[in-house]
């Protein structure tokens, strides 16, 4: 158990210094003219460790927002089921609230979606993962539900919210919006798109 720890620690610290030096070279020279080669060879390690411990160049950039929606699927299958889905859906949300929490996390949420909207490719990968975290929040819903809810529904309920969430992400200074502005923020602009068929 004590040997499976420490192995779990040096995989997590050399995933993150692989990360560390990405980031640094998307910074430096743009995402797609990036390669795995540069990574490895600025990170001094070879292609085969690096595939072993950083995935893809994508998962990179994508990994943690990827981790996130699973995390919310998670809250959201621990929500009551008698809870509207709205307001499940908004504590799901928080795990993004709290990823916001210090400003060196804000600073870097700022560069990864920079680096996303710099390359098509990586922005159409986003994009589908995006898809996927919400039809995970769309079964999670449907798992619970005890009426006649349909799944164009769910999924148009989850869509909604979705767009609230990526709306106020878009529209915040990372600067100076902490957890408490994002979420008064996103809590403000659900209540205004409320279906009315969720509220209690």
């Amino acid at each position: 158990m004590a040997e499976s720890r420490v192995r779990d620690v040096a995989r997590r610290a050399v995933h993150a210094e692989i990360t560390a030096v990405a980031e640094c070279l998307f910074r430096e020279q743009g995402y797609d003219a990036t390669t795995v080669d540069h990574i490895a060879e600025r990170a001094g390690i070879s292609q085969r460790t690096f595939f072993r411990y950083a995935g893809t160049k994508e998962d990179l950039v994508l990994g943690e927002f990827e981790r996130q929606g699973e995390r919310m699927v998670d809250v959201l299958r621990s929500r009551p089921a008698a809870e509207n889905p709205w307001t499940s859906l908004r504590h799901a949300f928080e795990v993004v609230v709290a990823s916001r929490g210090e400003q060196s996390d804000r600073d870097r949420a700022k560069l990864m979606y920079s680096i996303i909207e710099s390359s098509p490719a990586l922005r159409a990968a986003y994009l589908d993962r995006m898809d996927l975290i919400q039809r995970g929040l769309v079964d999670a819903l449907l798992d619970r539900a005890t009426g006649t809810d349909s799944r164009v529904v769910t999924r148009a309920l989850v869509g909604a919210a979705f767009a609230a969430l990526n709306a106020v992400m878009e529209a915040c200074d990372p600067e100076s919006n902490g957890p408490d502005t994002f979420a008064a923020d996103l809590d403000h602009v659900l209540a205004q798109l409320e279906p009315t068929s969720t509220r209690n």
